[in-house]
């Protein structure tokens, strides 16, 4: 599954970054009237997107809800979409960004619930780890964009 979700991140860059629908849904996003000004149909791009992301996301589901436990779970992919959410602010919401994040959130979940199974520790210990990831992504972004930016425009100046 994991191919297949690093094949769709590839996929996606290559809709939104290099085709005229990703340019539409990119130039959307950024301004509605802008876009609206340009000739772009927004309920077409709504749509769109809408079909893409469920398409996208039902297959990732797919395994998830029918072939793991091989039968019938109540709430099997209850917090998904806070998780998604999370990897997406932290991977700028970016194809090629998302995936470390995920990764890492995979790791956190999976280990999490191994750790709840052999130790005391209990599964909210790492529901506080991953906001604390979270947390910390956000504010040590602000610190460190800033001299990172710094330093570039440096280099940039010297050449």
């Amino acid at each position: 599954m994991l191919f297949v979700a690093l094949a769709f991140c590839v996929l996606g860059y290559v809709l939104l970054w290099r085709t005229r629908l990703g340019f539409e849904i990119r130039a959307f996003g950024q301004s509605e009237p802008a876009a609206h000004y340009a000739g772009i149909s927004s309920v077409k791009i709504i749509l769109v997107a809408m079909l893409i992301s469920g398409a996208l996301s039902g297959t990732m589901a797919v395994n998830s809800v029918m072939g793991g436990p091989q039968r019938l779970v109540m709430n099997a992919v209850e917090g998904a979409g806070f998780i998604g959410i999370a990897v997406a602010l932290m991977g700028r919401s970016h194809p090629i960004g998302i995936i470390a994040p995920a990764l890492l959130f995979g790791f956190l979940y999976q280990g999490g619930s191994e750790l709840a199974i052999e130790t005391s520790i209990p599964r909210e210990m790492i529901v506080i780890i991953q906001a604390l990831v979270i947390m910390f992504t956000g504010a040590l972004d602000d610190m460190v964009r800033r001299p990172l930016e710094a330093l570039f425009l440096a280099f940039r100046r010297r050449a």
